[in-house]
């Protein structure tokens, strides 16, 4: 219930501080729309865009979460392949050393 009055009271505070001029309404030219239908139209609206708003925020900090975790696969990738080819140019050594001794 708190949650849905804290909501209420964003939703609100938006309604109130936007001009009317950037409001636009869509009317049925069957019927006549009257200021409660209004106002229950702006309200879904500005819910509608706070939930696309929250949503789209946790999809951001998903994404950042995804690059820190893919951060840390990389830099392992790479530390085992610096590994690998650390000790194939030992071996390389030794192979050119052996073949140096023996001629």
């Amino acid at each position: 219930m708190a949650n849905s009055k804290r909501l209420f009271g964003v939703v609100r505070r938006n309604l109130l501080r936007r001009s009317p001029s950037r409001i636009t309404i869509i009317r049925s030219s069957t019927t006549k729309t009257t200021k409660e239908e209004i106002a229950a139209i702006k309200i879904q609206a500005f819910f509608r865009g706070h939930l696309a708003r929250r949503a789209f925020r946790a999809l951001k900090s998903l994404v950042k979460l995804q690059a820190v975790a893919r951060g840390v696969l990389v830099r392992r990738q790479a530390r085992i392949a610096l590994h690998c080819m650390h000790a194939l140019a030992r071996l390389q050594v030794r192979v050119r050393a052996r073949q140096l001794l023996s001629h």
